[in-house]
């Protein structure tokens, strides 16, 4: 049997994954605000900061699904998610606060306090947690990140640097790469941007994703 050519099997297959992994994740995102509430009683403010990093994971798996199942569609001819204007500083800082306490060291550095885009929110979002996933996985215990954005014109620059082993090349393209950096791409693509990895063995990497999204004043 043929599959009629405008299906858009992975939208449906997505939209399927996100209804059944909502129930699970509601019920995480329910214990963890009641903890960081303290609705069961006293709990230290270390443990409820640690609470609210957990629900807020917990949302961005939600709504990690809903952006898969937009690139999907955008990428088969659909809508996309509209744009808004944020502070690009703001979530770059709430997202290394979701990897405190990790093996590494996540530190923040940024050309200005405040960077205002117009963008996927949650697309922004997601493009910097998957950089960051993926240097973790490659420093070692006590290794170093450093997470830093600049501007050049329109351009918003996303830079996530490790000190891990690196690899002796570049990496342009989709080979050699997971599926947290494939998202990654494919979200910048979204934007009109690129990420490029430069590599140097025994050095580490250098993630840098260039998007045209500083809003115009």
């Amino acid at each position: 049997m043929n599959t009629p050519p405008d299906d858009p099997v992975p939208a449906r297959f997505l939209a399927e994954l996100s209804h059944e992994l909502r129930t699970p994740l509601g019920a995480l995102l329910g214990f963890a605000d009641a903890m960081r509430s303290r609705a069961f009683g006293p709990l230290s403010d270390q443990y409820a900061e640690h609470a609210g990093h957990i629900h807020d994971a917990g949302r961005h798996l939600l709504e990690l699904i809903d952006t898969m199942t937009e690139i999907a569609h955008t990428e088969t001819g659909g809508r996309r998610r509209p744009f808004e204007t944020f502070d690009a500083c703001a979530e770059a800082r709430q997202v290394v606060g979701m990897f405190a306490g990790r093996s590494a060291n996540v530190l923040a550095t940024f050309a200005d306090p405040t960077i205002v885009i117009d963008a996927d929110r949650l697309a922004i979002r997601q493009i910097l947690i998957n950089l960051v996933a993926n240097a973790i996985k490659a420093v070692p215990t006590g290794g170093a990140i450093a997470v830093g954005l600049e501007t050049d014109g329109a351009d918003l620059t996303l830079i996530v640097d490790d000190n891990g082993p690196g690899v002796p090349t570049t990496i342009t393209g989709e080979e050699g790469v997971g599926l947290g950096l494939m998202l990654a791409r494919a979200l910048c693509r979204l934007h009109g941007g690129t990420l490029i990895l430069h590599s140097q063995s025994g050095v580490g990497v250098t993630a840098v994703a260039r998007l045209p999204v500083i809003a115009q004043a």
